[in-house]
């Protein structure tokens, strides 16, 4: 059975709460991820992704330079074990309704699981269906 951890993302992008939404958007740009975890230095509070721009700043019509991240990230944090399957996870995803999903050791956050890491799955998947 496959685990979260062949497909998980290691390198974990963040920022503190008080960062703006802008702030936010050009680390997000600068670093190409589509998350950003909200760390208050000692422990990760919640998360932010494009969407949340979409739906919780512009569709509000806030201002992205003085609107904190901290007022629009999802908390707590949507976490499974990096041991895991890929199964449960899309059960995770899709009964939450996100699209990044924290993983986690000794409940320690190491890493992050996106739809996109779906895509590898399912190649890997076929791939594996071709070889028997």
């Amino acid at each position: 059975m496959d685990k979260i951890e062949q497909f998980m993302e290691e390198a974990l992008v963040g920022l503190k709460p008080d960062s703006t939404v802008t702030d936010a958007a050009k680390t997000m740009l600068e670093k190409k991820v589509g998350a950003l975890f909200i760390s208050d230095g000692s422990k990760f509070l919640g998360i932010v992704t494009s969407v949340d721009f979409s739906h919780k700043v512009l569709a509000k019509e806030l201002d992205p330079a003085k609107t904190k991240i901290a007022s629009i990230m999802a908390q707590p944090l949507i976490s499974l074990d990096r041991n895991q399957t890929m199964k449960e996870a899309y059960r995770c995803m899709h009964q939450h309704n996100i699209r990044h999903l924290a993983v986690t050791e000794n409940e320690e956050v190491v890493g992050v699981l996106s739809v996109k890491d779906f895509a590898n799955y399912y190649y890997h998947e076929v791939e594996n269906e071709a070889l028997d």
